[in-house]
């Protein structure tokens, strides 16, 4: 499976990165919306791994929103530290399929690919 990931924290980029090593999926890293769209229009991805907060805003939901907008049927999850109710109904309404909490574990990131290849 190819996975785009989204993610403007190079830490949290790394960690991902070292687990889907491990693993038989590709993973092609992106850190902001404009890295993200560059990708997109080389390659589709099978799963979307979202940075809900991209640098200061929260452009990880416009972004998933854009994304559905243009026909992007395949999975998206939503990588965030924000865990209210209004944030997972942003998540919802955003077009995401599921959500990870951070900071999640190694086996809720494996569960969650699993799900989706």
């Amino acid at each position: 499976m190819r996975i785009l990931y989204v993610e403007d924290e190079p830490n949290d980029a790394a960690l991902v990165e070292l687990y889907v090593r491990t693993t038989p999926h590709e993973l092609i890293l992106a850190a902001n919306r404009e890295e993200a769209w560059q990708v997109l229009n080389e390659v589709m991805p099978d799963l979307i791994l979202l940075d809900v907060m991209l640098g200061p805003t929260r452009d990880g939901y416009a972004l998933a929103s854009e994304l559905r907008e243009a026909g992007y049927i395949g999975g998206m999850i939503a990588l965030t530290g924000l865990s209210t109710r209004r944030d997972m109904d942003d998540c919802k309404r955003a077009g995401f399929n599921q959500v990870l909490v951070k900071p999640y574990t190694i086996q809720q990131l494996a569960e969650a690919l699993h799900q989706f290849g």
